[in-house]
């Protein structure tokens, strides 16, 4: 899975960093690896666009974070001398406009839309329900849906969730598929005991095994200042 991968990059970039400071330590190399810190940026841009959220947004996001750690390192290495506050007064305000496309574009999902606003949604906690196609919003409010005790239909299912200084939390049978993707500005999501977040975040699930499945689950989604939590029951 993606997770794994990101954890052997990771382990990787440690590993090698271990090496060089080792290798300083017995004066066989003299090289500064502070110096190049953004370049963990860049790999983490990198590894969130090829393993991150398909959404524009998310994509954009992972964009933005290679963009200003190229900027960071070639200031670092004294080829350019742009500010921080400059790089950002730009691509900010174009990152800002891209969640508010994903706004616009998620409610294309057929279905109807659930609100949450400075207040709670609950489904499936004590009754059988039916879960259909449709949008889910939580602004300063939260929604919590367990599909434990939902009918769910044959084929896929379409979910598509925000939350806005809300929190959405869904509930799902452990012999359910699903297809997860997401991100989050200021906030977090998570599927499966596996995510992203804090100032900007990126995150993709995917079932290792698709073949068979009479039903599944699509859940888009995107958190700012929230949280979007996936779990298994």
């Amino acid at each position: 899975m993606t997770t794994d991968k990101s954890r052997t990059l990771w382990g990787i970039i440690v590993i090698a960093a271990g090496i060089v400071l080792l290798l300083n330590n017995l004066e066989f190399t003299d090289i500064n690896i502070f110096r190049y810190w953004p370049v963990l940026l860049i790999l983490w841009g990198l590894n969130a666009l090829f393993t991150g959220s398909r959404n524009l947004a998310g994509q954009g996001i992972s964009i933005f974070v290679i963009i200003v750690g190229a900027v960071l390192l070639a200031n670092s290495l004294g080829h350019t001398d742009i500010g921080l506050g400059e790089i950002l007064r730009v691509l900010f305000p174009l990152l800002i406009i891209l969640v508010g496309v994903s706004l616009f574009l998620g409610r294309s999902v057929s279905g109807k839309t659930t609100s949450a606003i400075m207040g709670g949604v609950e489904r499936g906690k004590k009754n059988t329900w039916h879960l259909e196609n449709g949008s889910y919003l939580a602004f300063m409010g939260g929604i919590e849906l367990d599909l434990r005790h939902a009918i769910i239909p044959e084929g896929e299912t379409f979910l598509d969730l925000t939350a806005i200084m809300g929190g959405i939390e869904i509930r799902v049978p452990a012999d359910l598929p699903v297809e997860a993707d997401g991100f989050a500005v200021l906030g977090g999501v998570e599927f499966f005991g596996e995510g992203s977040g804090g100032i900007i975040g990126s995150a993709r699930y995917s079932p290792e095994d698709k073949k068979d499945n009479t039903k599944i689950l699509k859940i888009q989604s995107r958190a700012v200042m929230g949280g979007i939590d996936i779990k298994r029951v």
